[in-house]
Parts: C-alpha cells; sequence; structure tokens
C-alpha cells in the first residue's frame, strides 16, 4: 500500500491509505536522509533539492543531513531516517518530454504503508516529473531548469514527509500538505507549509502554569 502523490493533468491529487497516529516531533531534530539513486541526477539538481528541503522543513523544527546509501550514519546520531529513492534520470529534459505530457495519472512520488502507519521509505518517479512539468517551463538555460527541478523534488518530498514525520492523513488548505498540486505550486518563487502542517510538525507547546492567579483575581472595588 502507498501514499501517493499523483498528477492528473495540471493537479496532483494525494490519495492517502493510512490512519492517523498519535506522534510529535521535537524541536531541533535531526533528519537523516538517505539518498538511492542520486548518480541518476546532477550537482545542480540535487544542490536546488537539498536547498529546498532544508529551508522547507527548518520552519518545522528539523535539521536536514544528506547522505548516500553506502554512507555510515552520523557519529551523532540522528532523531529520524528516511530512505528516499530517486527513479529514471533526474535531471531537467523538459524539451525532450514536451511531446508527451501527462495525460493520465500518474505517481510523481509515494511512500510505503504497512498496518496503517508510514513508513520511512519514499521514491520520486523523476520522468513523470518531467513529463508535468515541461509544457509548462519555457526558460532556455538548462542550469535555471535543473534548479526549477530539484527544487521541485524537494516539494515533492517535503509532501511525503509531512505524513511521515506527523504520521496523518490530513490535509491543509493551502501549502505544501495541501491535498493538491498544480505545476504552478511546484514552480513557484516559494511554496512553504502553513500553520496547520506546521502545528502537525511541531510539538505542542507547553501549558503555562495558572498558580496564583485567584490572588489577585477577586479583588477590586
Amino acid at each position: 500500500m502507498y501514499a501517493r502523490l499523483l498528477a492528473t493533468l495540471c493537479l496532483l491529487p494525494v490519495s492517502t491509505f493510512f490512519a492517523q497516529a498519535d506522534s510529535a516531533v521535537p524541536t531541533g531534530a535531526t533528519l537523516e536522509v538517505y539518498v538511492k539513486g542520486q548518480e541518476s541526477s546532477t550537482p545542480d539538481v540535487l544542490s536546488a533539492m537539498n536547498r529546498e528541503l532544508g529551508s522547507l522543513m527548518q520552519p518545522a523544527g528539523f535539521r536536514v543531513v544528506w547522505r548516500g546509501v553506502s554512507d555510515p550514519p552520523s557519529s551523532a546520531g540522528a532523531e529520524h531516517l528516511l530512505m528516499v529513492e530517486l527513479r529514471g534520470v533526474c535531471t531537467a529534459q523538459f524539451l525532450s518530454m514536451a511531446s508527451t505530457p501527462l495525460s493520465s495519472p500518474l505517481p510523481l512520488a509515494s511512500s510505503s504503508v504497512a498496518d496503517g502507519k508510514v513508513l520511512p521509505f519514499s521514491w520520486v518517479d523523476c520522468t513523470a516529473l518531467n513529463r508535468f512539468l515541461a509544457p509548462v517551463v519555457s526558460t532556455p538555460s538548462q542550469a535555471e531548469q535543473d534548479g526549477l527541478y530539484g527544487r521541485s523534488m524537494a516539494r515533492l518530498l517535503a509532501h511525503e514527509l509531512y505524513h511521515i514525520l506527523a504520521q496523518t492523513d490530513d490535509h491543509a488548505p493551502t501549502g505544501i500538505a495541501k491535498a493538491r498540486f498544480s505545476t504552478a505550486d511546484l514552480l513557484a518563487d516559494h511554496f512553504d507549509f502553513e500553520i496547520f502542517a506546521l502545528n502537525k510538525l511541531r510539538p505542542p507547546a507547553p501549558v503555562a502554569s495558572s498558580a496564583g492567579s485567584d490572588d489577585t483575581s477577586a479583588g477590586g472595588r
């Protein structure tokens, strides 16, 4: 079973198959992301993906550390380990893909689910992402295309991480955690988590003590 981020023409409906669980992530948690298939990408794409995901997860209290599948775990340890598989050739190929846009629902990204729990194993379909974005990207610069492509990959992954880390099938009305993405969402200069999703990812704020408040509340004339 999977929690899939799908592309349907200009929208990406998210089909969820998992139940909500009580799970909170401590502020400042380290998130180690092991990437399989990064050799099929380029430094420009990976750099854009790394920057964007780090920027998206920081307001929720996460520090993202990227690793290859053969790298050893960090000596300091990490609160959360995730595996991400990049499938296909993960570089911007908009010119060659423009003639074959997506015409039926295909998953762009997905996470494994077992016994109602979203597992920390996700993947991105790089070919489907190219076909989804190709009809609307007009910049001729390969460097700019790779930057847009890598940033889009990070936004897909951030949506998956929201479901994995918060263990929820809830969606927000807007932002990274909303149920449907458009090409404009993936290509916009800014596309972030909104407060609904951030509250799901952040631990609950401590309740301030009210001791002594009754000492003065009944006074006055």
